[in-house]
């Protein structure tokens, strides 16, 4: 479906507005004050962003977050993400072990209103090299029960996974979604688009690190962010469904502004216009609603936008 039309007023692109699909209400890892949050909220509007998908903190910040900002800004959140004990998670959510733990969590995360379950299938990327990533994650046992246990609570499964192994075990479990999935293959990305798996690959929060690491460890993480795009590209070659999600609000990766930094990577990915507007922007009905933003056609170069209206209302982006 064509994501944008020149508008015959301006001479602009006329699109959707932007959604950010992997974000936390948090700052630099902490959570947001109340304060904190109205100005995360305008660091996106600014930027034409009027829908993000929180991917939850221990303390749940998304659910408030949702509750106090819902007029403004259209918000998804899990509340709190669930890990399994002594692994990789601990900022994200709740810790779990064993059939029980797993299933009166997951009822207890549905009760506090979460939107959808997300799960942390893996650790993350290790800056190491040779493919390592931290500790974390569930057997496929483990995760089937997980699973299971969230389709009872009628919430959808997404998957925080990296590696090919851990990012295929989540596939053969029917999540919905892959967030990051660094190192995965040709193959399991063949099997996502034919699974109707959508991918966040949030490029950027990987690449922002690279400041804090030693020389050999920044060519390793180039490496790994060069391989990351060539299956972006691929993926999208495939018709895989791809979101543009920046992990904000993680150490070094700024709210608003890094979703730009996400576009260039999937325009360096060598996607098209078309397809990067599909994985960035809301839907295409919105704009007859009156929700849309006018941007030039170098926007993803400049990183700026000329006007967002919200409900046919111009909305201040300066």
């Amino acid at each position: 479906m064509q994501r944008f039309y020149v508008d015959n007023n301006t001479g602009l692109l006329k699109i959707p507005p932007f959604r950010d699909s992997h974000m936390h209400f948090t700052n630099d890892g902490k959570p947001a004050s109340q304060e904190q949050l109205f100005r995360i909220k305008d660091s996106y509007k600014k930027q034409g962003i009027f829908s993000v998908i929180d991917m939850g903190h221990n303390t749940g910040i998304g659910l408030y977050a949702k509750n106090i900002l819902a007029d403004e800004i259209f918000i998804k959140s899990p509340g709190f993400a669930i890990f399994k004990k002594n692994g990789y998670g601990s900022l994200l959510g709740k810790s779990v072990t064993g059939k029980e733990d797993i299933k009166s969590t997951i009822k207890n995360i549905s009760d506090a209103g979460a939107d959808f379950l997300k799960v942390i299938a893996s650790g993350i990327v290790c800056s190491k090299g040779e493919g390592l990533l931290t500790e974390g994650g569930f057997s496929p046992e483990e995760l089937k029960i997980i699973c299971e246990e969230a389709r009872e609570n009628n919430l959808e499964i997404i998957c925080h996974a990296n590696s090919d192994n851990a990012i295929r075990t989540a596939v053969h479990a029917k999540t919905s979604s892959i967030e990051h999935g660094f190192f995965v293959s040709n193959e399991t990305l063949q099997i996502m688009a034919d699974a109707g798996i959508s991918w966040t690959p949030t490029a950027i929060a990987l690449l922002s690190l690279k400041s804090q690491l030693l020389f050999s460890e920044k060519k390793y993480i180039e490496q790994v962010i060069d391989t990351h795009l060539s299956s972006i590209n691929y993926a999208a070659s495939i018709g895989v469904n791809l979101n543009i999600g920046t992990d904000s609000g993680s150490r070094g990766v700024k709210h608003g502004e890094s979703f730009f930094d996400e576009l260039r990577l999937f325009q360096n990915a060598g996607l098209s216009l078309e397809q990067i507007l599909s994985a960035s922007c809301i839907n295409y009905e919105e704009i007859e609603k009156g929700n849309f933003i006018l941007v030039k056609k170098d926007f993803i170069k400049t990183g700026k936008i000329e006007a967002a209206y919200y409900k046919g209302e111009l909305v201040k982006v300066e």
